[in-house]
């Protein structure tokens, strides 16, 4: 009788678990719908500058994107913009072909005035002309060089934003998220990265881009050795949305 009480105090204890953990889950879900919607309309003021340009990077640990990725049937990986604290948010979701969504990692954030230092060490580095690299990695392969540049025409344009709506949008529409293939997301899980460093940068055309820099267990930027002047690959390449090639499909 004792066995059986015991064992029926261990299952409601999993059950209670259970419960709590879904009661997080439905709590967490509408704070991101709202964080998104925020995104499409809020007007970024003076606050906005001001938080924004203290944030370096968006950090996305490696053991949590690994769960991500694994799952069956993913094939591109969504930057997910959203709006929280006067700063721009991101969300991750794995998405399949369809464009369904079959899970997400959230992301933390690296503040500048820690990452100041390593920024200006990222102008200095080159990428390893050794690397065997498949076409598709090619396509979204950026230089150090021109990653620091991008990411310092963002910060600049947060010090003048007269246009700021121009590089932040497609005709009119804010950019809701950035896609990219999987594959590349993988090429940078299993090379001893501790964080995915999301950065935001002002390409080519003018407008606002992700960057992806692996970084090592104290967010420096993640080289070959210590004393290496070549970085491990960088990426972009990333397509946003609007406009979106899946909903243009449908249509």
């Amino acid at each position: 009788m004792k066995k059986i009480k015991i064992l029926g105090f261990y299952i409601l204890m999993i059950v209670n678990l259970s419960c709590q953990k879904e009661n997080s889950q439905e709590d967490v879900t509408p704070v991101l719908v709202s964080q998104k919607e925020n995104w499409l309309s809020v007007n970024l003021d003076a606050k906005f500058k001001i938080s924004q340009k203290q944030v370096a990077a968006y950090l996305l640990p490696t053991n949590e994107m690994k769960l991500l990725i694994e799952k069956p049937n993913i094939a591109e990986v969504h930057f997910v913009l959203g709006f929280a604290d006067n700063t721009i948010q991101i969300e991750v979701a794995g998405v399949d072909g369809s464009g369904a969504e079959l899970g997400t990692v959230k992301s933390g954030i690296l503040k500048e005035s820690n990452f100041r230092t390593e920024l200006t060490n990222l102008n200095k580095l080159s990428l390893i002309v050794t690397n065997k690299r498949t076409s598709l990695l090619n396509s979204h392969l950026v230089a150090p060089g021109d990653a620091f540049t991008w990411i310092k025409e963002w910060q600049k344009k947060l010090n003048d934003p007269s246009d700021l709506e121009e590089v932040i949008s497609y005709q009119g529409s804010r950019f809701r998220y950035f896609s990219l293939e999987v594959e590349v997301v993988k090429a940078m899980l299993y090379k001893d990265n501790v964080n995915i460093g999301v950065f935001l940068g002002l390409n080519p055309k003018g407008k606002v881009t992700t960057i992806l820099i692996g970084l090592d267990e104290n967010n420096n930027i993640k080289k070959t050795s210590i004393t290496s002047k070549e970085a491990e690959d960088i990426y972009d390449g990333t397509r946003p949305c609007p406009p979106c090639i899946i909903e243009e499909t449908d249509e």
